[in-house]
């Protein structure tokens, strides 16, 4: 008997009483929907034990007891009995699939269980099998790209392929022992992941129809699940042998142009920054000896100060849309950078050192522009100290006596 911990006392307790009652030596029957026990061990804690979890328990006979398996009144809480059970009634659960607690009552008394966001595990592996089957199989059907045509009267659907033309697949539910034997753990995750690189689609699409061709067309869905790995690798490899060869000298070509244009939007911008760098100090020494000529006339010093002001404003606003512009070309950048990464993941060690170099320099760039945000506030504030002093609204005497 498996070692029963639903987190459920209700439904551990009655999976305990049905392993007491030795299933394999007594006579059950399932109608698809009720489950018969005859019994003569322990009747009555049997039946309590089922009423509270269930709402359609009936007495047939003194040792017999009749349960409705989907009428269980626990949330979120789904009870079958044999993994066909299962299988044929798994739609009722994959919208929750992670959050249920599922419980599968063998014929021999045993029970496979899958708790609410429980991992893949030996114990439990038929029901994962099962779902990572069926999600494989809903996401083959539901991507255009791949399948573009389902018959599903026939359960099969049809890819096209350049080479091979026109193969139909078949998808016939394979028994239980098919689930009870393999590992698809996180094999939804993977087909998903490489499905996201179009050209990998058509690549496993002749993989697959060389794979399988030979197999029973209502059989060959159960064999790719089956040889999953052989062919996401062969055709992972074809698809990097396909981007190493030929992709690279179209990417390698049009990350050469691009890179010119960011080094082009670098060099206009560092330009951009050496004027403003220039025009400053320039602007500040004619501004400091104006102000000094007319010193003694304080309208004429405000004056100069709002004129002053009003350059730093100007200066404040060109300064921001080059650092726009900057934030903008790393942005660019960045992502250009992740696209090689993610889909030629190949060939971007022959990027990476460009990738640096602009980097590098739109941090330098960035490192001066907060410099230049420091000095024009600096100058600015300068500026009004010396304008106030001078109008004798702030008294520097004693710190300039001092100095």
């Amino acid at each position: 008997m498996n070692n029963i911990n639903t987190g459920n006392k209700d439904i551990d307790r009655f999976l305990e009483t049905i392993a007491q009652q030795h299933l394999k030596d007594k006579k059950v029957e399932y109608n698809g929907s009720k489950l018969i026990l005859k019994t003569e061990v322990e009747f009555s804690q049997l039946k309590e034990a089922a009423e509270k979890i269930f709402d359609d328990v009936n007495t047939l006979l003194s040792d017999t007891l009749e349960i409705r398996l989907s009428s269980c009144k626990i949330n979120k809480t789904s009870i079958f009995y044999k993994v066909e059970d299962f299988l044929q009634k798994y739609e009722k659960v994959k919208e929750d699939f992670v959050l249920q607690t599922i419980v599968i009552i063998t014929a021999d008394g045993r029970y496979l269980i899958k708790k609410p966001n429980a991992t893949y595990n030996k114990t439990n592996k038929a029901i994962f099998n099962i779902h990572e089957y069926k999600q494989i199989l809903f996401f083959f059907l539901n991507t255009p790209e791949f399948t573009p045509y389902i018959s599903e009267t026939d359960n099969q659907f049809t890819l096209i392929s350049k080479t091979h033309g026109v193969f139909n697949i078949g998808y016939q539910l394979p028994k239980v022992s098919f689930f009870q034997e393999l590992d698809l753990n996180n094999l939804f995750n993977r087909f998903q992941k490489e499905f996201k690189k179009k050209e990998f689609i058509q690549f496993f699409k002749e993989v697959l129809i060389t794979g399988v061709h030979n197999t029973e067309e209502e059989n060959r869905f159960n064999k790719i699940i089956k040889e999953h790995n052989t062919l996401l690798n062969l055709a992972k490899r074809d698809y990097e042998i396909y981007v190493s060869n030929f992709a690279f000298d179209k990417v390698k070509s049009e990350f050469k142009e691009e890179r010119g244009m960011y080094f082009d939007s670098i060099d206009k911008n560092i330009a951009s920054i050496g004027k403003q760098v220039i025009s400053f100090p320039l602007t500040f020494g004619a501004t400091i000896f104006a102000s000094y000529k007319v010193k003694d006339q304080p309208a004429l010093l405000i004056l100069i100060l709002s004129a002053y002001f009003l350059y730093t404003i100007i200066a404040f606003l060109v300064l921001n849309m080059t650092a726009y512009n900057i934030k903008c070309l790393r942005k660019d950048v960045k992502q250009e950078e992740e696209i090689i990464q993610k889909s030629y993941g190949v060939i971007y060690d022959d990027f990476k050192n460009d990738f640096k170099k602009i980097t590098h320099k739109i941090t330098n760039l960035r490192i001066i522009i907060g410099f230049l945000y420091f000095i024009l506030i600096s100058l600015l504030s300068l500026f009004i100290i010396f304008t106030l002093h001078q109008i004798n609204i702030l008294d520097l005497s004693d710190l300039l006596s001092s100095s």
